[in-house]
């Protein structure tokens, strides 16, 4: 573990590192805090000295050679290896400096990643782009997305746009999907949203419906109880559909060659209709209701947006009423 120490001059000190030791000499570098003397900043310094075998005490034997750097010429010469030597240690003729706040740069790489990922990919793997860029660009990309996720929820679009959405925000859906797989068809009558391949190999179920126009719940309680719409009810049982037709398919080599994944105890996410004016009552009415599904997590639009916020570190703090503590997950 590194110290801190103090010399018999008063000055606070790092624990000596060795940098390369020979059979006569060795090079050693240690930081040091210089205060000034007429206030109470202090400066960091670095000195590098060569010294000469054997050697006890840095501070009383004189060195083959030394050099220390004051607090001006060691942030240069942090910033100057930082920005040379990953290019210097590839052999590149040519290249960029770029910080990593760079918002012009960003904004340029967000465009690559957004037309071709791979190259993206390939400039990080080969040290070209910092993976901060990297991450700052697709964060920007996510960023964008639920900037105009929000902002068509006010409108009344079709369900194909949402479908369309999501197939190009997958990350949105959650981190349980690791791929959404082409075939959607289930047998010859069910054809779902997405059939997905999970993480761990098997099949899930995704069925999209439009946040607007599908009501949540019934307009009238029972028994002072809020109960699902008739339209979520519908929702709800073509899903349970779904999963029976695709349980009735796991023993099948066709359905497994297409799908390239295995059926065992499939789930589905059912996306439905708007939670953003739910009172305290009906927040508890959810989290009653999904609890009724083994197999079915209930998700409203506004769920995803502020789940989805959260992953990037969008959300403000919450009180007990938020309804993100009611996510079935």
């Amino acid at each position: 573990m590194s110290e801190i120490k103090t010399s018999a001059k008063g000055i606070d000190y790092a624990e000596p590192c060795i940098l390369k030791k020979k059979s006569r000499v060795f090079s050693r570098a240690m930081l040091m805090s210089i205060p000034h003397k007429h206030s109470d900043k202090t400066d960091v310094s670095l000195k590098i000295g060569r010294y000469t075998l054997p050697f006890e005490r840095l501070e009383t034997r004189q060195p083959k050679s030394e050099l220390t750097l004051d607090n001006d010429e060691l942030n240069n010469l942090i910033t100057y290896i930082s920005d040379n030597y990953t290019p210097v240690n590839l052999g590149s003729g040519k290249y960029i400096c770029v910080s990593e706040d760079d918002e012009e740069l960003i904004k340029k790489f967000k465009d690559l990643v957004e037309k071709n990922s791979d190259t993206a990919t390939l400039l990080i793997e080969q040290g070209i782009l910092s993976d901060n860029v990297f991450l700052a660009a697709t964060s920007i990309k996510k960023k964008n997305a639920l900037n105009e996720f929000e902002e068509k929820l006010k409108e009344n679009l079709a369900e194909s746009y949402w479908q369309n959405w999501f197939n190009a925000n997958k990350w949105v859906l959650g981190s349980d999907f690791a791929q959404i797989i082409d075939e959607r068809k289930i047998d010859t009558e069910n054809i779902a949203d997405y059939i997905m391949r999970a993480f761990d190999g098997f099949v899930d179920l995704v069925e999209i419906k439009k946040p607007n126009g599908l009501p949540f719940w019934a307009s009238t309680k029972d028994h002072d109880n809020y109960v699902p719409s008739s339209d979520l009810v519908k929702a709800i049982t073509q899903c349970l559909n779904y999963i029976y037709a695709i349980e009735l398919q796991s023993n099948s080599l066709s359905f497994k060659e297409k799908t390239k994944s295995k059926v065992i105890k499939p789930r589905c996410i059912l996306i439905f209709g708007r939670s953003n004016d739910w009172n305290n009552e009906q927040r508890e009415a959810y989290r009653i209701l999904n609890a009724a599904y083994n197999q079915i997590a209930i998700l409203t639009y506004d769920h995803l947006l502020s789940r989805a916020k959260n992953v990037l570190g969008l959300n403000e703090e919450f009180n007990d009423s938020d309804e993100r503590e009611n996510l079935p997950f």
